[in-house]
């Protein structure tokens, strides 16, 4: 990101956060947009997939090399006990986190009668059983009184029908229902949003980068996909004091493709 003046209110630092999910390019972009914006932040992979452990790892050498305290873990949403595991060692060497950003993001398309019990059972417990999981567990522990803020990075997917995304759709429309019951369930001391994202620069399938010849390019109103830097800025106004009044809302970055879907 290029450099800039933090201003009063948007200026993160003494807090701690957490990013969850380097499947995408989102969760480094997240990640150094609050450390540049004076978080310490630490890092952890949604699974043990080797290239996504070392996304995170990478994230976290970013958020070093701007001088900020940092942590990396190695998690599998998926399994309960590993995230509570986890995010209580990373509470004991690095502090507890008062931001933390789910970025978890499986993606499946397929249609409904090709789709195996596995594969829907897998898409369902990266994409939402880990949210609530990782939520549950930072809720656990912070401390009476103290104050929190939690972004819930999702997919318009969640909210659009689209061919052959079933499984997928129904984790993210899941995940925006945990965040609109969270954001009831924390206030005052929790702000819960969630950045929705549409089709983006990472998106399988999604076809080339020229109007004249995408069909699917043409009907988003930016005509261009989206990209991870477009992420970040909005992250760090969800994470700061400037944000203290807006909860239980959904931020779409998608080219304004949700106005005429």
């Amino acid at each position: 990101m290029a450099d800039w003046e933090r201003q009063e209110g948007y200026d993160l630092s003494g807090k701690r956060a957490l990013v969850v999910g380097f499947a995408n390019p989102a969760g480094r972009t997240i990640t150094e947009a609050l450390a540049e914006a004076g978080a310490d932040v630490a890092v952890a992979s949604a699974t043990m997939d080797g290239d996504e452990v070392m996304a995170a790892k990478r994230a976290s050498r970013a958020v070093a090399n701007l001088g900020r305290e940092t942590f990396s873990q190695g998690w599998d949403v998926t399994l309960p006990t590993n995230v509570r595991v986890g995010l209580r060692q990373l509470v004991k060497e690095f502090g507890t986190p008062s931001v933390l950003v789910y970025n978890a993001d499986l993606p499946l398309a397929k249609p409904i009668d090709k789709t195996g019990d596995a594969e829907f059972a897998n898409v369902q417990a990266v994409n939402l059983s880990g949210a609530f999981y990782a939520a549950r567990a930072w809720v656990r522990e912070l401390g009476e009184g103290e104050t929190g803020r939690l972004i819930f990075v999702n997919s318009i997917f969640g909210e659009r029908g689209v061919n052959n995304l079933s499984a997928y759709a129904a984790a993210k429309a899941g995940v925006f229902g945990l965040a609109a019951s969270l954001s009831q369930e924390l206030a005052p001391a929790v702000t819960v949003n969630s950045i929705a994202t549409g089709w983006m620069e990472w998106t399988a399938g999604r076809g080339g980068d020229d109007p004249g010849d995408n069909l699917l390019l043409r009907f988003i109103p930016m005509r261009s996909f989206g990209g991870a830097e477009n992420l970040g800025p909005l992250a760090v106004l969800l994470a700061s004091d400037a944000a203290g009044f807006l909860s239980g809302q959904v931020f779409r970055i998608d080219g304004g493709v949700s106005a005429h879907l």
